[in-house]
């Protein structure tokens, strides 16, 4: 009977592993219509013979073939439900291979997507993915867990929780995979791994996949010189080019095996093979092995890293005023076109009556509509007007939010509402794909991490931002606890201020706080003044979140003069509810900036 992995591992100079399974399974003419993992149904004897061949070459411990065996992953191909049958099929044809005399090494790989707050998938959803997979793998009683081609630390260490939740014995192997640049392709620089990487209990930390031999050599003397190892290493055979549709991998494996004393040298124990590589690749590393170990010695190199204070951006004006000072601000709509004449007499209006800031919405209802960080950069430029710009994930990805961002900062735009945006299909470009990488709970922390001097993978940018971070609450949400559990989410995420939904009753924000058993920031009360009874009517009954009472309706279908009543009734909601909130929020009808600058000079 063979010994527990961890022991083997102490005792062992070097342990091989095999090489790629998916590539060798596309190689031997499994289809890519399928998940790889499937092959464990449908093509059992073939994984079998490629586990075989690896053993034969030299290999003493053998991965199974569940690399994308997760819920996640196996959705694409709409075999979430297959999960238990892959994973259990996949361990006991490695065991039946293995025969206890090799070890079989449980391969679990990224979700393949963005973990965490205001993603797809969330910390929670995650771990419920990890934990089922684990699940079948320790069940059906594999020697050890390997974690590999990781690209996310958070998401590695919700996968560690997930498999001490079940097993905090059985030993575990932790592989990142970096481009050539040397960072993840999340943007997770080498030395934040490795700073994460000390902070596990793994039995092995390591590489693979990414790149080829080369530099991975370069990613590892990186690695000897911070952490104490062991280390595991499987390079791909070097960088694939498309053949006739089909990635190709052309490093030899004399060449790719050269490399192996180098490894061992700076502390690699684990040695094996990834995307590309072969049966013949492992062997030329076991008779690599054998030739140059015994004059191989381990060599690490102390490396020190000085702390740098992170510098951070000036404070906007709106963030000075919040909670001392009541503010009121107003939203304009950004227009269509390059033509500003009319948008800037508005808001010379705005800011004669006494306004703070102003609003500037985000192309809305996903109409196209002028950039609105270009906008509210001539507006401050031009007009000396500072504004809370609305900012969605609708239109752009993970990097381009960054991106965009850190531009908004550059040019003095700090005041930022965050906000999920309007689907394209309700827009003027229904055809247009929407992006959605996060929420409005995910961008809320993106632009925390900005302020704190890091990018949301946790790389430094430099000089640290520093926005004012707004958030959206509709009071008159069908389920008010969730919206509040949304909006607590928020909060924890970094939110400076609220900007509420139309406020009609002020007995919705009453039951608000009622039902609130956290702290908040300052809140802005949103104000909608109503301009004829059509208009009153369309909103109540047309537009989710906002609710007229009867009363109020039935004064603007009485009324003569229904535009000044509706000022009337916005300047008695706001006087009801100003002790409640630090300011205003005014979303004038139509473009008439008149109508909130009337309300403004009612309480300035």
């Amino acid at each position: 009977m063979k010994k527990n992995f961890r022991e083997f591992l102490k005792e062992q100079s070097t342990v091989i592993f095999d090489g790629a399974m998916g590539t060798e399974l596309l190689n031997r003419g499994f289809s890519l219509d399928f998940p790889l993992e499937w092959a464990n149904v449908t093509r059992p004897e073939l994984v079998k013979q490629i586990h075989t061949d690896y053993i034969l070459a030299g290999a003493s411990s053998i991965e199974t073939n569940t690399f994308g065996a997760n819920e996640c992953k196996l959705k694409v191909f709409g075999f979430e439900n297959e999960v238990e049958r892959i994973n259990r099929s996949a361990v006991r044809i490695a065991k039946e291979t293995a025969d206890d005399k090799v070890y079989v090494i449980g391969s679990v790989g990224p979700l393949g997507k963005p973990v965490g707050s205001g993603f797809e998938i969330d910390d929670r959803r995650a771990k419920e993915v990890y934990k089922r997979q684990l699940y079948f793998l320790l069940d059906e009683g594999v020697d050890a867990i390997i974690f590999e081609t990781a690209a996310s630390t958070h998401e590695v260490q919700i996968a560690i929780e997930a498999l001490k939740d079940l097993n905090d014995e059985i030993p575990y192997i932790i592989q990142f995979s970096f481009t050539k640049d040397l960072s993840t392709i999340y943007g997770e620089d080498i030395y934040r791994v490795i700073e994460f990487l000390k902070s596990t209990d793994a039995d092995v930390v390591g590489l693979n996949c990414g790149n080829g031999p080369q530099k991975t050599l370069e990613a590892l003397k990186i690695f000897s010189q911070n952490l104490k190892g062991p280390f595991s290493v499987q390079p791909n055979a070097g960088y694939p080019q498309l053949v006739q549709g089909r990635l190709v991998y052309s490093t030899s494996a004399k060449y790719f095996a050269s490399f192996v004393p180098e490894y061992i040298k700076l502390g690699a124990k684990v040695v094996g093979g990834g995307c590309g590589t072969t049966p013949e690749h492992i062997k030329a590393i076991k008779e690599k092995v054998k030739e140059f170990l015994p004059s191989i010695e381990v060599e690490v190199v102390e490396r020190k890293e000085e702390q740098k204070a992170v510098l951070k951006d000036t404070p906007s004006e709106l963030s000075q005023k919040l909670g001392k000072k009541f503010i009121f601000t107003v939203e304009i709509s950004p227009p269509k076109g390059i033509e500003l004449e009319k948008t800037k007499e508005g808001v010379k209006l705005l800011k004669e009556a006494g306004a703070d800031t102003v609003n500037i919405a985000d192309s809305p209802m996903a109409r196209v509509r002028i950039s609105p960080i270009a906008l509210a950069h001539i507006l401050k430029e031009e007009l000396g007007m500072e504004s809370i710009l609305h900012f969605t994930c609708r239109d752009r990805n993970l990097i381009s939010l960054q991106s965009e961002l850190l531009g908004a900062a550059a040019l003095g735009v700090k005041n930022v509402l965050a906000l999920t945006g309007d689907p394209p299909s309700i827009g003027d470009h229904p055809q247009a794909k929407p992006v959605f990488d996060v929420n409005s709970e995910g961008l809320v922390l993106i632009l925390s991490r900005l302020n704190n001097g890091t990018d949301y993978m946790g790389n430094p940018i430099g000089k640290a931002t520093n926005f004012t971070i707004g958030v959206a609450l509709n009071l008159n949400a069908d389920d008010l606890g969730k919206e509040i559990e949304k909006l607590k989410h928020k909060i924890e995420n970094g939110a400076h201020f609220i900007e509420t939904q139309p406020i009609y009753e002020p007995e919705t924000l009453e039951r608000f706080f009622e039902k609130v058993d956290f702290k908040l920031p300052p809140i802005l009360g949103g104000i909608l003044p109503l301009r004829s009874s059509r208009h009153a009517e369309f909103l109540h009954n047309e537009v989710p979140g906002i609710t007229i009472p009867d009363k109020i309706r039935e004064r603007m279908r009485s009324s003569k003069e229904p535009a000044k009543e509706g000022v009337e009734i916005a300047c008695e909601i706001v006087e009801k509810i100003k002790h409640m909130v630090s300011g205003i929020y005014i979303m004038p009808p139509f473009e008439k900036y008149e109508m909130a600058a009337e309300i403004i000079k009612m309480f300035k």
